[in-house]
């Protein structure tokens, strides 16, 4: 019997180291485990929201949205935005404008409405953190925002803006029934690209640089010669009034005349101006004889130097075939023409490698020194 007793506590103690054997290898196990992890990030925190959204927008609107960030970790890398489910609208900058105010991010974007009914997007705003293949992120939901369709009178130029205005203009006599209207203008959060007039038989945008909410653009129109002034409108957004804008057309003087090449009636008239500047020489010659006073002088010589400018001939120039001619003379200028075939015109001046000549059809326009014949 006390065998037998002996016998049972052996087997109860080997069962009993056994167990604690197995107990403290899976307990090293875990340990081995988690030194060998990755670091995680703990208490990642961002929050995020909407800044004054517009409560109505207008189609054709330049717009903002302006989404205000704070984030509880400071060792992330970037903060990006992913915008979805957006409608009616579009993005126009790619970059976004940040203003940093305490601990908080204003980030803003500009978006413009193309849509009758439109979207604010859900702007899913995401932490990367450097060093760790980790990322946090947040959604704000977008909604939908009431949109006015404008009813406008016939002379709007489709440009609704904060501010427009006109920087300076020029009129130029285009052909014998219409003349060409130039004007740069710059405006603030205005879609100067969508400008358009009904007034124009031809029009375009010559150049146009954007720098929101600024842009400015150069603007040309073609409008009958019984026009004495151009006038359009625009939409103050601040306002919510259409604002007129008048541009006088006063045709400059862009025909330089010659005794030898010239119509027979701007032959005749040159030859009137002459005789009559002659007449003035001669009497100021007189007065200057009899007074001897040498103010004059000046009597004779203006209009002699009137008389001289008159006789020189004009420089002429010889234009490639196939060469593109431009309202301005500008690189990214617009080409209202292409001559098909070689021909030699007027020289009328020069600016920035531009020549400026009179067509074979009396019109006025701009072609490229490198487009002129060497020979």
């Amino acid at each position: 019997m006390r065998f037998f007793l002996l016998f049972l506590f052996s087997i109860s103690f080997c069962q009993a180291d056994t167990n604690t054997s197995h107990s403290t290898g899976f307990s090293s196990f875990e340990d081995n485990n988690t030194l060998e992890e990755k670091p995680a990030i703990e208490a990642k925190l961002l929050y995020q929201s909407y800044v004054n959204l517009p409560k109505k927008l207008f189609k054709g609107q330049i717009f903002t949205i302006t989404i205000k960030a704070l984030s509880a970790q400071k060792d992330y890398e970037s903060l990006n935005y992913t915008f979805s489910s957006a409608m009616g609208i579009r993005r126009l900058a790619k970059d976004k404008e940040r203003h940093i105010q305490e601990h908080y991010f204003y980030d803003t974007f500009y978006f413009q409405v193309i849509g009758s009914r439109v979207r604010i997007p859900n702007v899913k705003t995401t932490l990367v953190f450097s060093g760790l293949q980790d990322s946090m992120s947040e959604t704000l939901k977008g909604k939908f925002i009431e949109t006015v369709r404008l009813n406008p009178e016939k002379d709007f130029s489709s440009v609704l803006a904060n501010k427009f205005k006109v920087l300076d203009y020029k009129t130029s006599q285009y052909d014998n029934q219409h003349n060409i209207v130039v004007f740069s203008a710059e405006g603030q959060m205005a879609n100067l690209k969508d400008f358009s007039l009904k007034v124009a038989t031809k029009e375009g945008v010559d150049s146009y640089e954007e720098n929101l909410p600024y842009s400015t653009f150069t603007y040309y129109a073609v409008v009958s010669k019984q026009l004495n002034e151009l006038k359009f409108s625009y939409f103050n957004i601040k306002s919510r009034h259409f604002e007129d804008i008048i541009i006088p057309i006063i045709v400059s003087n862009d025909r330089v005349s010659t005794q030898t090449d010239l119509a027979p009636t701007q032959n005749t008239h040159a030859f009137k101006k002459m005789v009559l500047a002659g007449i003035i020489s001669v009497l100021g010659l007189v007065l200057f004889a009899t007074r001897r006073k040498k103010f004059y002088l000046l009597i004779v010589i203006i209009p002699l130097l009137f008389i001289v400018k008159l006789a020189v001939p004009i420089k002429h120039v010889c234009v490639k075939a196939d060469s593109n001619i431009y309202l301005l003379p500008m690189k990214n200028g617009t080409i209202f023409e292409q001559v098909p075939f070689r021909f030699t015109t007027e020289e009328l001046g020069s600016s920035q490698g531009f020549r400026k000549i009179r067509m074979q059809n009396k019109q006025i326009g701009w072609v490229k020194d490198e487009n002129l014949c060497q020979d």
